[in-house]
C-alpha cells in the first residue's frame, strides 16, 4: 500500500499490484480517514501498527472555524511522515525531554488552545411548539472569551502524556426576548501517546479524551436567571461536551506537522547531508521521555555505510545526570565517526597546498625542506616551487573519554615540486604516512553544533616512498608538523566549523547550551525558546 502525491495536496491510495483504491485531495482523504472505518483500516494496515488515531473530525469540520488551508498543511505533514524514507538501523542520538520542557511547551501552546476553544461553533436551540416554546429559541451562540486558569502536563510511565486543563468560557447568545450572557467552567483530560510511523516520523495520537462542565450561569442585565431556563443549560452541556474534546484534540494533532520537521534533511556541505528519524517508540518514565533517533548520512544522494560497531546507544538513567536542563541530547561516538566519514568521503578534509598558488596565502619553498632533505638542493640547484598534497587515506576516528575528545587522522602526504612558470609540470618526490592526534572542541549555536580541532602531541611520520634521499626524518617530521599546524588545521576547522544541525522542531530554539564529554558519548544540555 502506498500514497502518491500529485501536486501540493492530492493523493492516490494504491495497493501494490492492484488498481488505485482511491484518489482524492488531502482534505477529502483526511475526512475519509476520520469517518470511514474501511479507509482508515486500509491506511493503518499499510502504514501504522499502533493504536488508532482516527477521530470523527468530520464533526469538527462542521463545528470549528478551521480553514481548509490549515487542514491541508497538517494533513500533508502527516502524509509526508509516511512517505519520508528511514534507513538508519542503530540509534546514534537520544533526545531526552524532561517534564520541565513539557510544561514550557504547554504554556507556549496556551494561545492555540484558547484559539481552539474560541473556534468552537455552537448550534442554536429551537424551542418547543407554542408561545412559550418560541420564546426559548436560542440563536447566535458564540464563545466570546476563554480563559485557561489551569493547564498541567504529566508523564505516565510506559504509556504517554496526560494533559489536564480547566477553562472558563464566556458565551453570548440571543433569545427572542433578550440577549443573554452565559458563563461556564469546564475541564478536559487528554491521554496522548507518542507513536512512530513506519517511516520514522513521531506522531501524536489521542487515545482518550474526557470533558466535564460545571454549572452554566445565564445572565440577563448582569443578573443570574433562575432555573426556568434549564433547557438552555442542557443544550450547552450536550454540545460543549462533544465539541470541546474534538477541538482540543485537533490542536494537539496539529502539532504533528511540526513534529515532522524533526526528520527533515539537514545539509552538511554541498555534497552531503544528514537526516534524523525516530527508530523506535520513545521510552517514557515519570520524569522524562527518551526519543532514540537513527542518523542517515548521505553523500550525493547515496547512503554512507554505518560505522556503528557497538550496541545501541542510550543515555544513562536520570539518577546519573546532574544537569537540570529542559532537554539533554546524547550523541554517540558512532554518530561522530559517521559524520567524519561523510566529510572524509566528500573530500572536504583533503588539502592541496599548490605548487603555484599555495593554500589560503600559505606558500612552501625549497629552503624550508633543505635541512630535512639536503639532496633536494643538489637535484634542483635553481629555486623551485614546493607543494604538499594531503589526502585522508582512512576515515577519522573519534574517541570520547571523560572530559576529553580525541580525533585520530591518518593522511597520506605527497611532496611535490615544480619549476617556475604557469606551464610547468609537477613531480612527486616522496609520499609520507602521517598519524595525527587532534583534540576536539564543540560549540552549540542557534543553528548547529560546530566542531574545531587542535594538534595534540607530536605527529607520527613514515616515509612510504621516495625518489630522493631522505636522511633526516626527525627534521622532516618537524617541518611537516609546522606546515600541518599552519595550513592544514585551519583548513580542517573551516570545514568542521560549518557543523551540523541538531534534532529540533522548526519553531523551537535551544537556549544556553552546554556540552559535557563522557565515556563513549557527548551530551548537549539546553533549555528551550519558542520562535512561533
Amino acid at each position: 500500500m502506498m500514497f502518491l502525491l500529485h501536486g501540493p495536496a492530492y493523493v492516490t491510495l494504491l495497493a501494490v499490484g492492484e488498481p488505485p483504491i482511491l484518489s482524492c485531495d488531502v482534505v477529502k482523504c483526511l475526512y475519509l480517514l476520520q469517518t470511514s472505518p474501511w479507509f482508515c483500516s486500509k491506511v493503518r494496515s499499510a502504514f501504522y501498527s499502533g493504536p488508532s488515531f482516527c477521530l470523527p473530525l468530520s464533526r469538527l469540520l462542521k463545528g470549528s472555524a478551521i480553514t481548509v488551508k490549515m487542514l491541508k498543511l497538517c494533513s500533508l505533514g502527516l502524509l509526508l511522515c509516511f512517505l519520508v524514507p528511514s534507513h538508519g538501523t542503530t540509534p546514534g542520538t537520544v533526545v531526552r525531554i524532561h517534564q520541565e520542557a513539557l510544561e514550557f511547551a504547554s504554556q507556549q501552546g496556551k494561545p492555540y488552545l484558547l484559539r481552539g476553544l474560541l473556534g468552537i461553533q455552537l448550534p442554536g436551540l429551537k424551542g418547543n411548539a407554542g408561545l412559550f416554546g418560541s420564546l426559548m429559541n436560542l440563536v447566535g451562540i458564540k464563545i466570546m472569551d476563554a480563559e485557561l486558569p489551569h493547564l498541567s502536563v504529566n508523564l505516565v510511565e510506559d504509556i504517554g502524556i496526560q494533559v489536564s486543563l480547566g477553562s472558563n468560557l464566556h458565551i453570548r447568545a440571543n433569545l427572542l426576548v433578550a440577549p443573554l450572557e452565559l458563563k461556564v467552567g469546564t475541564s478536559i483530560l487528554l491521554d496522548v501517546r507518542i507513536m512512530r510511523s513506519p517511516r520514522g516520523c513521531p506522531i501524536l495520537s489521542i487515545t482518550a479524551c474526557k470533558s466535564l462542565l460545571g454549572d452554566v450561569q445565564i445572565l440577563v442585565g448582569g443578573n443570574n436567571l433562575l432555573g426556568w431556563l434549564s433547557p438552555i443549560k442542557k443544550h450547552l452541556h450536550a454540545v460543549l461536551l462533544d465539541k470541546m474534546c474534538l477541538s482540543i484534540s485537533n490542536v494537539f494533532l496539529g502539532l504533528n506537522a511540526k513534529l515532522g520537521t524533526l526528520v527533515g534533511v539537514n545539509p552538511i556541505n554541498s555534497m552531503s547531508n544528514l537526516q534524523y528519524s525516530m527508530l523506535d517508540p520513545p521510552v517514557i518514565t515519570s520524569e522524562y521521555i527518551d526519543m532514540p533517533l537513527s542518523n542517515d548520512f548521505k553523500m550525493m544522494g547515496k547512503h554512507i555505510e554505518d560505522a556503528s560497531t557497538g550496541p545501541s546507544f542510550s543515555l544513562p538513567p536520570q539518577a546519573t545526570v546532574s544537569d537540570n536542563s529542559m532537554v539533554n541530547m546524547g550523541l554517540s561516538e558512532d554518530f561522530f565517526n559517521n559524520y567524519f566519514a561523510t566529510l572524509g568521503q566528500s573530500g572536504a578534509l583533503n588539502l592541496n597546498i599548490g605548487v603555484q598558488s599555495g593554500s589560503g596565502g600559505y606558500r612552501l619553498t625549497r629552503s624550508m625542506f633543505e635541512t630535512a632533505i639536503p639532496s633536494i638542493a643538489k637535484r634542483y640547484p635553481q629555486d623551485v616551487f614546493v607543494g604538499l598534497n594531503v589526502v585522508l587515506s582512512r576515515s577519522p576516528i573519534l574517541h570520547f573519554q571523560e572530559g576529553e575528545a580525541v580525533v585520530t587522522l591518518s593522511p597520506a602526504i605527497q611532496l611535490l615540486v615544480g619549476a617556475s612558470g604557469a606551464s610547468s609540470q609537477t613531480q612527486v618526490l616522496a609520499t609520507f604516512g602521517v598519524d595525527l592526534s587532534l583534540s576536539l572542541k564543540m560549540v552549540v549555536t542557534v543553528t548547529s553544533l560546530q566542531v574545531s580541532v587542535g594538534l595534540q602531541g607530536a605527529i607520527g611520520l613514515e616515509v612510504e616512498s621516495s625518489s630522493i634521499e631522505i636522511t633526516q626524518v626527525s627534521d622532516l617530521r618537524r617541518v611537516v608538523a609546522s606546515v600541518l599546524e599552519e595550513a592544514f588545521l585551519p583548513h580542517l576547522n573551516a570545514n568542521l566549523g560549518v557543523g551540523f544541525s541538531l534534532p529540533k522542531m522548526s519553531n523551537v530554539q535551544y537556549v544556553s547550551p552546554e556540552i559535557e564529554i563522557h565515556e563513549d558519548y557527548a551530551q548537549v544540555n539546553c533549555d528551550l525558546a519558542y520562535s512561533g
